[in-house]
């Protein structure tokens, strides 16, 4: 049998990984992931970070509108529903045996000024481009006993090349990023047993 050498493997090994790209998993009872059939999805909730009035460094939280967090929310609630969509059964109401995924968005960054920058400061320009993006903490339940907590972040970079259009065009990445690998990771049981 020829061997080949680790670098010439390796693809083939980034393949094969679990999908496990979230920066803190705690998993309470790994039995629970086994065989899920059916999801719901409860409405997002938010515990956004306050924003500081006078945030010299500009490296604070910055200002987000109810309307805009509670639109945001409800965006996320979509995007993981059409994710779950794909390979399981998405339900209207939990009930037994049903995994039941509770987002909380923990903070919301904006690609472009909203109304709420705009308030804070009068003669911003329209023309300003930010790295947004969001951060999350999913709380999965079975059967009335919490499963698992998964928290992520995702900052979007200039580096990245692509142009800041749309004032949440960074947040729709991540959501678009979460609601592909949270489904993918309940699939996996052994992503799971980490």
């Amino acid at each position: 049998m020829r061997r080949l050498p680790l670098i010439a493997a390796l693809p083939a090994l980034l393949v094969a990984l679990p999908a496990s790209a979230f920066q803190q998993v705690e998993v309470k009872l790994p039995a629970a992931l086994a065989q899920v059939q059916q999801v719901y999805i409860a409405p997002a909730t938010l515990e956004l970070p306050e924003a500081r009035r006078f945030d010299r460094r500009g490296d604070g939280p910055r200002p987000v509108l109810e309307r805009d967090a509670e639109a945001r929310a409800a965006d996320l609630a979509a995007a993981l529903r059409r994710g779950f969509d794909r390979g399981f059964t998405v339900v209207d109401a939990p009930g037994p045996g049903v995994l039941v995924v509770q987002p909380t968005l923990t903070r919301l960054e904006s690609s472009r000024p909203t109304m709420a920058d705009y308030q804070r400061e009068p003669g911003l320009g329209f023309e300003s481009v930010y790295a947004g993006g969001a951060a999350v903490r999913f709380r999965l339940e079975r059967d009335g006993q919490e499963v698992a907590v998964l928290e992520d972040r995702y900052m979007g970079s200039f580096s990245d090349g692509v142009p800041r259009v749309g004032i949440w065009q960074d947040t729709d990445r991540a959501f678009s990023q979460w609601a592909r690998r949270l489904p993918a990771w309940v699939a996996q049981p052994r992503t799971a047993g980490r």
